[in-house]
Formats: structure tokens, sequence, C-alpha cells
């Protein structure tokens, strides 16, 4: 097994799957401004079990992008073996599970973050997933959930107990955001338990997710948690160049602020890549990106009026290009 984890220069920076986001391009992008593991947007192991041709098509990668990891999801410890082999079969660098999908059409049918009120079923899926591959198997969890749906005065159930149960399997990542399934995206993260999940997982790299506030305290959470790295979310929305901002603040100390020109022809070359993947009848899934990539200009407003319109990268340059 070849375990790229195990080759990357600590602390490791990678993203999350997201939906609608972690396309080809976008993880282009990612690659550009120095991420280190890229995801591709979270699969159905059912879908590609049944041959979904859509679901396949969401796989499609360019070799710049690697180290590229395929999330899979799903409850049915039968659709594994056939989806492992087909991500497999794609020449990918790893297979990540996703047991923390907060998400209802996900969690809300057992998935994601609600198996893990099925310990077995986790553990059966994670071993099936290792045993029919030989890339490195991961898993992406949160640090806990109610064990009974709405009633906390019944316990919950942790990282601490998926890790328990996954101890005798050669997991080899594992990125645990900081909160819980019942507060998914607001609040304090539990960098205690973090730090705590850090020193109890064994047998592979530890990855945070869900703290970044600023460069800074990405840097003074991988120090408090002692963690390998951290996977970066909703943070990165038209700011890919954090990756390369806290590289260098961990480095030296210091980062750059990121210039216009920078973010104008990094938004126009993030158009042209998704242009060139998905064509003028995707290209509108580009809009949502360039809102992002001009959030914070005093003129933002009146710019998103002329961006939610556009249908290609030439259209997108000519309304950035004309900015200060």
């Amino acid at each position: 097994m070849d375990n790229f984890w195990e080759q990357l220069e600590k602390p490791i920076l990678s993203m999350t799957p997201m939906a609608g986001i972690t396309d080809s391009a976008w993880r282009q992008i990612c690659k550009m401004w120095s991420a280190d593991v890229v995801h591709t947007e979270f699969v159905s192991a059912d879908a590609l079990h049944y041959g979904s041709k859509k679901t396949l098509a969401m796989l499609a990668y360019q070799a710049s992008e690697q180290p590229v990891v395929v999330q899979l999801f799903g409850k049915r410890v039968d659709m594994y073996p056939k989806a492992t082999k087909i991500v497999e079969s794609l020449g990918v660098a790893g297979i990540d599970l996703n047991f923390g999908c907060p998400a209802k059409k996900v969690a809300g049918h057992g998935g994601g973050i609600c198996l893990l009120r099925d310990m077995e079923t986790v553990k059966k899926i994670v071993n099936t997933t290792i045993e029919s591959t030989n890339l490195p198997v991961s898993v992406k969890s949160r640090i806990s959930l109610n064990a009974i749906q709405g009633k906390p005065e019944q316990g919950k159930i942790t990282a601490f107990d998926l890790i328990d149960a996954l101890a005798d399997l050669p997991v080899k990542a594992m990125i645990i955001h900081g909160r819980t399934y019942e507060t998914p995206f607001t609040g304090p993260v539990d960098l205690e338990a973090l730090k705590q999940l850090k020193q109890a997982f064994k047998t592979g790299v530890f990855l945070i997710n869900g703290s970044f506030q600023t460069i800074e305290s990405v840097v003074s959470d991988l120090k408090y948690t002692q963690a390998d790295g951290i996977a970066l979310s909703r943070s990165l929305y038209g700011q890919p160049w954090l990756f390369k901002q806290i590289k260098d603040y961990l480095k030296t100390g210091v980062y750059q602020t990121i210039t216009w020109p920078e973010i104008k022809d990094t938004a126009i070359k993030h158009a042209e890549l998704l242009f060139a993947n998905k064509g003028k009848s995707g290209f509108k899934e580009m809009r949502k990106h360039l809102l992002f990539y001009v959030k914070g200009r005093p003129d933002a407003t009146e710019i998103r009026k002329q961006l939610v319109s556009v249908e290609t990268p030439q259209e997108v340059a000519k309304i950035l290009n004309k900015l200060d």
C-alpha cells in the first residue's frame, strides 16, 4: 500500500469534501495555492455500485490535483466493495469514509454522522473498504452526537467511541470536526476534545476541522491540539489562498495579504477551468464562487448584480478587469 499520508510534510493542509464546491476546477485552484491534499465532492457508494454515470463523472480529475481523495457515504455495507474498486481503478490517492455529514439528506436517513449510532455497521463499512482496496483509507467525523435523536439526557456517542471501535483496523488518517451534530457550524470548537482525540488515535495522521477563525488562530489550534494537520472547509469560500498564507505563517511568522489583482486572476482562472470542465451548461455553478471572490469590496453589491448572470469566462474577465 502506498500511503501518501505518511509522505506529506506536517502540518498537513487539506480540504474537506463539499457538495457543489469541491469539483475539479476548485481543486486545481486550491492546489495552485499550495493545498497538500484535495477531496472530491462526497459521492454515494450506492450510486457507484449501481453504475451511476453522473456520480462517476463527479470523480474526474487532473493529474495536477494529486493526491486526490474520494469520500464515500452510505449505510449499506454491501455497496462498498464494488464502489471501492471503482474508485481505486480511477488512480486516485485515497478513499475517505463519511461518518460526519450533518446534512438532512444524508444524516436524516441514518447516514453520515448518524451512522455512529450503529457502530457495528461503521466498523463493517471501514473493514470492508480496507479489505477491498490497496489505497489508504481515512475517516471523517465529528466530536459527538446525541445517542438518541432529540434526547440529550440519554447521553452521547463520541469520536472516542469511533476510535475505540476502529482501533484494530489500519485507518491511515482521521479528520474530526470540532463541533457536534447538534451544533454543526456555529459556536466554539472543542479544542480540548480535539487534543485528547489526537492522543487517542494511534493508527495514522490526525487532522482537525472546523476551527478556522484567522490565520493566526489556525496555527495556535495546531500547536494546542498537536494535530498532524488541519482540513479547511467553508473558510475557503472565495479564499483558496488560505493554504499559502497558513504555510507562510507557519514557516516565517508572517504572511502576505492577498491583493485585488491576485484575487481577480484567481477568479478568472477558476472560471476558465470550470468552463473547460463543464462547458456553458455547467458554468452557472461558477456564479456562487464569484460572489465569494468579491466579498468585502465596497462595490461588491453592484459587482454581484453583474456576476449573477455571467455565462462565460470572457464575461467574468470583462467585469473583473474593469475593477481596481
